[in-house]
């Protein structure tokens, strides 16, 4: 193929139109969040929502920044590597084992759990020994839905111990209502049982946990984008605050 006078005149100015609009896509644009109204979708359990989201959007509010929007949905493990790529999801909160292989991910707090009971439950105050927390029923918090077995089965499997799970439920919002009413009881967050100290119980667990750190993960094509770059600090002071 022989390059014609006409293509050869075109060549430079092809060239140097190509770099110009390089240059416009590989510069992130600009973001003032006091004047921005763009909408940030996190995805987050109601658990997370309610400690970090919840901050998040006082912390924008104080500030004056009434146009940014902010939409929480729930978890699909199953897409969320996809829903992160195509921005369906700006950023998710999630455990370190649940980020997506290759995604950026960055720590946002520590957690640890705790057996909560109502305030008046008849086995007392005191912490349970092991075998009495394996005897306790209890309610477990299945992030995918109708799951009755967890981390804490894991650990007691390794001390020959087995529990009896008697609920289910996919939100943590809803295991305080079926505390207060029942005798079962439930190994939660330590933050999440702080909300309700007037109601529930928190008591030592008689053995350790592993470890719980929120991770927050978004896609790497994101990592230049002012915007987004904003809501992740956001997150990150609403985490600590």
């Amino acid at each position: 193929m022989v390059l014609t006078p006409r293509g050869n005149e075109l060549r430079e100015p092809l060239r140097l139109a190509l770099q110009s609009l390089e240059e416009v896509i590989g510069t992130p644009s600009a973001f003032d969040p006091k004047k921005s109204d763009r909408i940030f979708t996190i995805g987050a359990n109601d658990n997370a929502t309610a400690i970090v989201g919840s901050r998040l959007v006082s912390l924008t509010r104080r500030y004056g920044l009434s146009g940014i929007r902010f939409a929480f949905r729930s978890i699909d493990s199953t897409r969320l590597t996809d829903q992160l790529e195509a921005g369906d999801l700006d950023v998710a909160l999630v455990s370190k084992a649940a980020v997506p292989n290759g995604m950026p991910a960055r720590p946002l707090l520590d957690e640890r759990f705790m057996m909560a009971q109502r305030k008046d439950h008849p086995r007392g105050q005191r912490p349970p020994t092991i075998r009495e927390y394996a005897r306790l029923e209890h309610v477990i918090v299945s992030g995918e839905g109708g799951g009755f077995r967890g981390f804490i089965d894991d650990i007691l499997a390794q001390k020959s111990l087995t529990r009896r799970v008697a609920v289910s439920v996919q939100h943590y919002s809803v295991v305080p209502l079926l505390l207060q009413s029942t005798d079962l009881v439930c190994t939660l967050p330590m933050r999440f049982l702080s909300r309700y100290h007037d109601v529930l119980q928190a008591l030592r667990l008689p053995f350790d946990t592993r470890p719980f750190t929120l991770h927050a993960t978004w896609h790497a094509r994101f990592d230049n984008d002012h915007g987004h770059q904003w809501l992740r600090q956001q997150l990150e002071e609403s985490a600590t605050g």
